[in-house]
């Protein structure tokens, strides 16, 4: 298998453990807009990871880019939505959140195209000289 694959497995697992994490975590019911923030992001997950895997011909970045600003907003989520209090539900968003930015950024790095796409782009926009 190779890295390419292995990313998206690994992220699309992490997408439906969000999708399932309330009910086996037990997440407070009178949280639901816990509940369905990580819903959401799990579905997301899954969905930038399928779009990218099986419906466009070239790699851009911008699946990495998305991805990882759903990483990033799993993270900050428990102190913007109010639940930093509750550790189950705190704990899951930052553990997975993290998983997902390191994956989406990890993938940004180690990928040749990505970089010359990006340096292309650069240049194009003479942001490099």
């Amino acid at each position: 298998m190779d890295m390419k694959r292995l990313r998206d497995v690994l992220l699309t697992v992490l997408g439906l453990w969000l999708m399932v994490s309330p009910r086996v975590l037990h997440f407070a019911a009178s949280h639901s807009d816990v509940v369905w923030n990580t819903w959401l992001l799990g579905a997301a997950i899954i969905l930038v990871t399928a779009v990218s895997r099986y419906l466009l011909d070239a790699r851009s970045p911008w699946e990495d880019m998305a991805t990882a600003a759903l990483g990033f907003w799993l993270m900050a989520s428990p102190w913007v939505l109010g639940f930093a209090d509750h550790m189950t539900e705190r704990s899951n968003s930052i553990i997975i959140g993290f998983l997902v930015a390191a994956l989406a950024l990890w993938a940004t790095v180690v990928d040749g195209n990505l970089r010359k796409w990006m340096d292309d782009w650069m240049h194009q926009h003479h942001l490099l000289r």
